[in-house]
């Protein structure tokens, strides 16, 4: 009965739990004092940006730290430990481990925070949540969009500056063909800049996008003085320009 107990005690497993627990906490507690304790900005992003690879460090030397005090106690808990360990370890690999590993690469890269307004392809959002395996954006519909980091990985990522994203537009105005383009641009920025909504501050931008046959596309980004003008711009671009459908 003695040896039994001795050596199929639950004292192992309860370790591995409350110590678990302890660390778990410990960490959340760590990433929670981060604004707190780093008063250096820099400072501050750079352990936001790497904390994931700091708890995905902390967690390998906490299993390769207990398994073999486990297994010195209760041998038969330190093998059970150890498969559970093999069977978790290969799930991640098979179903997880390209998201994760995408995501501190991801994160690392980028040093993305919660709150910014960022393109990647062909999805434009706020950022709400960088979880382990994936980024969820707030779109401008009201959408959440998860994607995973493996997903995203090689898509080009363009951050959107508040003034981009509360005071400009960009769309495509289609002209009638001109012999002086470069005089049908000056009149396109002329009039942007002429019109009482626009902004003082920012420049607008024509680009000629493409021409075919008696047409032109232009790629316009305006700016304005507040948000709800933009349309009233655009509006009056598309009317002065913009070739007539017959």
């Amino acid at each position: 009965m003695n040896y039994l107990e001795h050596n199929y005690s639950a004292f192992p497993i309860l370790s591995l739990i409350i110590t678990g627990i302890a660390v778990y906490f410990l960490l959340r507690l760590i990433r929670f004092s981060i604004p707190y304790i780093a008063k250096n900005r820099k400072v501050r992003d750079w352990a936001n940006q790497y904390f994931s690879l700091i708890e995905l460090f902390v967690w390998i030397v906490f299993s390769l730290w207990f398994l073999p005090y486990l297994m010195h106690r209760n041998l038969y808990a330190g093998y059970s430990l150890a498969f559970i360990l093999l069977a978790i370890f290969t799930w991640i690999a098979l179903y997880g481990l390209r998201n994760l590993i995408a995501g501190f690469i991801f994160r690392s890269n980028h040093g993305l925070k919660v709150g910014e307004h960022i393109q990647i392809g062909e999805f434009n959002g706020s950022i709400v949540k960088l979880a382990y395996r994936s980024i969820v954006l707030d779109t401008s519909n009201g959408d959440l969009v998860s994607l995973s980091y493996s997903q995203i990985i090689n898509q080009p990522i363009t951050k959107i500056s508040s003034t981009d994203l509360r005071h400009s537009h960009t769309f495509v105005l289609e002209t009638a063909k001109s012999d002086n383009i470069q005089k049908l641009t000056n009149d396109i920025i002329s009039s942007i800049t002429a019109h009482p909504r626009s902004s003082l501050t920012e420049a607008p931008k024509v680009e000629l996008q493409n021409e075919s046959g008696d047409k032109m596309q232009f790629s316009i980004k305006i700016f304005a003085i507040e948000n709800k003008y933009l349309s009233v711009i655009e509006e009056y671009l598309r009317s002065k320009f913009e070739t007539k459908s017959e």
